[in-house]
């Protein structure tokens, strides 16, 4: 067993409480929104490492499964795990509540080809491409991998029998009601103040300050936590995209649930 498997094995049998999600559907600002209400409502130092043991405080793991040992584990077994089509923590997750985070799948596609160019991963070379098409098309990193892992989520969620809740990206935006559930999900009660001062500290103009300054512009044009970057395409790119194979299936399957 590699030694980063051995301690996200670690990580899950000591957190009972887990966020699963593809990358880029709002982990961070859901881990900063977390960190800030347990600061105000406990009354500790701010912290986003939510998922460290501090007495009284309910321990919660951020993880993309699999995903989570990029760049830790050698790639061609990388890649064999992913073409599986399964998750590996499994076993660990049976004891766990467990949040399932989903966002637009093509939001998530325009928005993970600049991050990947951000990510120092070990004997790594970001994929060069012309377009979001031709990105989309690659099938280690493109739309395909994004698809397969969200239907992943969801056949876990369909057939997990303890605590879990579906959560959209798009409704957190928009909704603080999806926030209290949150916040009941995992503490057992809900306190307004706290969750005010949280909402307040991630902002996305106080979010922002916590990025780096000097990303270059494709990057920081992507961290805006925006949607319908489709719409900036022609036409043909745009039905090339609507009309993949497994989209439409798994938009239904995110929004009946």
């Amino acid at each position: 067993m590699h030694h980063r498997v051995a301690v996200l094995k670690n990580q899950y049998n000591n957190c009972p409480n887990l966020i699963l999600s593809f990358p880029r559907c709002g982990r961070t600002w859901m881990k900063h929104l977390f960190g800030h209400y347990i600061e105000k409502h406990f009354n500790v130092k701010f912290s986003k490492w939510v998922d460290r043991p501090r007495p009284g405080i309910p321990r919660i793991l951020f993880r993309h499964d699999f995903m989570s040992t990029t760049g830790h584990i050698p790639w061609n077994e990388y890649f064999e795990i992913q073409d599986s089509k399964k998750f590996i923590f499994e076993q660990e997750m049976e004891k766990q509540n467990i949040i399932y985070l989903f966002r637009d799948p093509l939001d998530v596609l325009f928005s993970y080809w600049p991050y990947l160019q951000s990510i120092p991963y070990k004997n790594f070379t970001c994929p060069q491409h012309n377009d979001i098409i031709d990105f989309a098309y690659n099938k280690q990193w493109g739309f395909d991998v994004i698809i397969n892992f969200m239907n992943l989520q969801i056949d876990h969620y369909n057939k997990h029998k303890k605590n879990k809740l579906f959560v959209r990206y798009e409704d957190l935006k928009k909704d603080d009601i999806v926030w209290q559930k949150l916040i009941e999900f995992i503490f057992g009660s809900y306190n307004a103040n706290s969750y005010s001062y949280a909402k307040e500290q991630t902002t996305f103009t106080n979010m922002q300050k916590k990025n780096k300054q000097d990303l270059p512009k494709e990057l920081q044009f992507y961290r805006k936590g925006g949607s319908q970057y489709i719409n900036d395409l022609t036409k043909d790119k745009q039905d090339i995209l609507l009309n993949w194979p497994g989209y439409k299936d798994l938009n239904r399957r995110i929004n009946e649930n």
